[in-house]
């Protein structure tokens, strides 16, 4: 079994970055976001993001503008102060060495994702990081999730994504990816349910994977 891990609201505390500058864009604008806007926005990378607030939401604003409301705090948050959920950094190094092979799935910028892990002594840990700037698909498209299964070389029930995003979960459970919804309250509190109804596995937090319960899936 291939093991393929989100990273944020997953392996690092990191949602909060995210969503708190954008709420405040949204409040600013009185912008209503729906559930299937909110997935739209977590599938897209920075670049796309950024675009997508300028398209919809903040349209007296330049891409400059909107470009520099996220960046520097968004890339020292990754260089310097983001840490992993608890109990995370444990989990992954124990299934390194029970033998997984473990990638990343994200939609964060790889270069983020890159400053995080090296810090954090994780991105060993990992084959390779599958990330939208890189591949050209985001995660709420088929093919983000069959580029991964073609790396490897599997089938897609030889593959089991850990993920705390409901539009994540619901794609790769498209392809026959097998699921296991990870609970990051409050960022996806209003989607829990949901999540549970969608995933083969649901967990209160990355520490809880259990080797045993991944192999009788």
């Amino acid at each position: 079994m291939k093991l393929l891990f989100d990273c944020d609201g997953t392996i690092l505390d990191s949602m909060h970055i995210w969503t708190e500058p954008i709420r405040k864009l949204l409040v600013e604008y009185d912008y209503k976001l729906t559930k299937e806007k909110k997935g739209e926005i977590e599938s897209m990378d920075f670049d796309g993001t950024i675009k997508w607030l300028r398209d919809n939401v903040c349209k007296d604003k330049n891409i400059d503008e909107v470009y520099a409301y996220f960046a520097d705090t968004i890339k020292n948050a990754y260089e310097n102060e983001l840490m992993p959920k608890e109990g995370a950094s444990e989990i992954l190094k124990k299934l390194k060495d029970a033998g997984y092979d473990m990638c990343i799935t994200s939609s964060t910028n790889k270069d983020f994702l890159i400053s995080a892990l090296k810090r954090l002594d994780l991105l060993d840990l990992f084959d390779f990081l599958h990330t939208p700037d890189r591949v050209g698909y985001r995660k709420d498209e088929k093919k983000y999730w069959q580029l991964v299964l073609d790396k490897y070389e599997i089938n897609a029930s030889d593959a089991l994504l850990f993920d705390d995003a409901l539009y994540a979960v619901k794609t790769a459970n498209k392809l026959g990816i097998k699921t296991a919804g990870i609970k990051d309250f409050p960022y996806n509190e209003g989607e829990w349910e949901d999540i549970k109804k969608e995933s083969d596995l649901v967990l209160e937090n990355i520490a809880d994977i259990d080797q045993k319960t991944i192999e009788s899936l």
